[in-house]
Parts: structure tokens; C-alpha cells; sequence
């Protein structure tokens, strides 16, 4: 009786699990006929917005399963247990954070997003812990209202919550808050890599944070990928959808 309640419980918890991603397919699908046009991203804005006034951009980051609307909210809390459409799912959804200047123009803008069991979301990002990976990916694209960024990735790193990847406004500590990055993501026994970009004065970061699941759903412990954005005019090729 015991085995069968346990067996029970598990295929509830699987059965969950599979319609909370299927949720999220399902939407992310939905969106992406908005977006998606002759293998490129050309998103159509009044669409999206008219579906979620917070849709602020759309994020790829080829070869990690990653092309989502981005989302800001009026608090960090909401998008982390509701989709980009607002449907209650504990995978939530993409978002910046709520205090982030709208329009990614801060200094570093951070954008959120869950690693789950089993994969989907930011989970991929995991993969930049091989160094071929990294030294392969040189770009992921984000994509809003007014313009559209390459972003030539300048790090991966793991880390904890809070530390210097998450500082938003350098003020008049820019080079030394870049330099203690560039020191902190250059090791590569840590399987943090650091890629030199030449960043310009004017130029703003953006950083993808999600969690580590090496250290479990409760721990300070996440993976950054970081870049600076650059503007593009060219299409973004969708480079590995089906």
C-alpha cells in the first residue's frame, strides 16, 4: 500500500510537471508566430503587446532552447510563478527586474528567469560551463520596441545572488566595477570564462540570471550570462529551431 502511494504520488508530481511545460510550450508558441518570420525574429510589437502591456523585449540565446518574451513587472514576484501571459505556473516567466530603468538603459539591466528540472527556461544556459560551448557562442540577441542588440557575450559565470554581476549603476565606479568582473569571471576551474569586448563608455550591459541547480531550488548559487548591447540592423537568424 505504502509502494502504491508513493508510486501514485510520483506520477501526480510527473503528471504536474509535464502540464506546467506544456503550459508554457503552448504560449511560447503562441508568441512565437509573432515573432518568428522566414527563419528570422521580427517581432510584431503591437501584437504582443496587445496580449501583455509588460511584454518589454524578446530574448534568444541560440543552442540553450531559450526565445522568450521578456517581461517587466511592478515586483520581482509575480513573473516568477506566472507565464508571460499571466497564467498562474511555477515556471513563470522572463523578466527584468522591476526596478530596472524600462528601456535596458542602466548599466548593467538584469533579467530573471527559472532553471527547471528536466529543462526549459534558462536551464540551457547551463551548457557554458563547457568551454568549446563558450568559445562557440560569442552572441545571444535581445530585441525590443526601439531596437535590436547583438549581445557579444563578455562573460559566464557561476556566482551568488547579489555579487558584483548584479550591480545595475556603476556611477563613478564604471572601470573598477567592470574590472572586478572581468577578474571574477576569468576562471575557468570555476568554469566561469571571460571574453574580452573592448566595452566603450557608452556601452550598457545586460545579464541573464538564472538558477544553479547543482545547489538546489533554495540556494544563493546561479549562473550569469553576460553581455554588452550592441545595435543591429540585420536580421537575427533563428540559427537552431526545427
Amino acid at each position: 500500500v505504502v509502494c502504491l502511494c508513493i508510486f501514485g504520488y510520483s506520477a501526480f508530481q510527473l503528471f504536474t510537471i509535464f502540464q506546467d511545460k506544456n503550459e508554457i510550450k503552448t504560449e511560447t508558441n503562441t508568441y512565437k508566430k509573432m515573432v518568428e518570420k522566414e527563419k528570422t525574429l521580427q517581432p510584431d510589437w503591437d501584437a504582443l503587446k496587445a496580449e501583455n502591456e509588460q511584454i518589454v523585449g524578446w530574448i534568444y540565446v541560440p543552442d540553450c532552447q531559450a526565445s522568450f518574451p521578456v517581461v517587466q513587472g511592478t515586483d520581482n514576484a509575480f513573473y516568477l510563478t506566472h507565464t508571460a501571459s499571466g497564467a498562474e505556473n511555477p515556471m513563470g516567466a522572463i523578466f527584468v527586474d522591476a526596478k530596472a530603468t524600462p528601456g535596458f538603459v542602466d548599466d548593467n539591466t538584469i533579467i530573471y528567469g527559472h532553471s527547471v528540472e528536466g529543462g526549459g527556461m534558462m536551464t540551457d544556459l547551463k551548457l557554458f560551463e563547457d568551454p568549446t560551448f563558450f568559445e562557440q557562442h560569442e552572441k545571444f540577441y535581445l530585441l525590443t520596441p526601439e531596437q535590436n542588440y547583438e549581445c557579444d557575450i563578455v562573460a559566464f559565470v557561476k556566482t551568488p545572488d547579489g555579487s558584483v554581476f548584479y550591480t545595475t549603476q556603476f556611477g563613478d565606479f564604471r572601470q573598477e566595477t567592470l574590472t572586478q568582473m572581468a577578474t571574477a569571471a576569468n576562471n575557468p576551474e570555476n568554469h566561469s570564462y571571460y571574453r574580452e569586448q573592448n566595452i566603450q563608455e557608452h556601452e550598457r550591459l545586460v545579464s541573464i540570471s538564472t538558477c544553479n541547480l547543482d545547489y538546489g531550488f533554495q540556494s544563493d548559487q546561479r549562473y550569469v550570462l553576460q553581455g554588452v548591447l550592441r545595435p543591429t540592423d540585420k536580421p537575427i537568424k533563428i540559427t537552431d529551431e526545427k
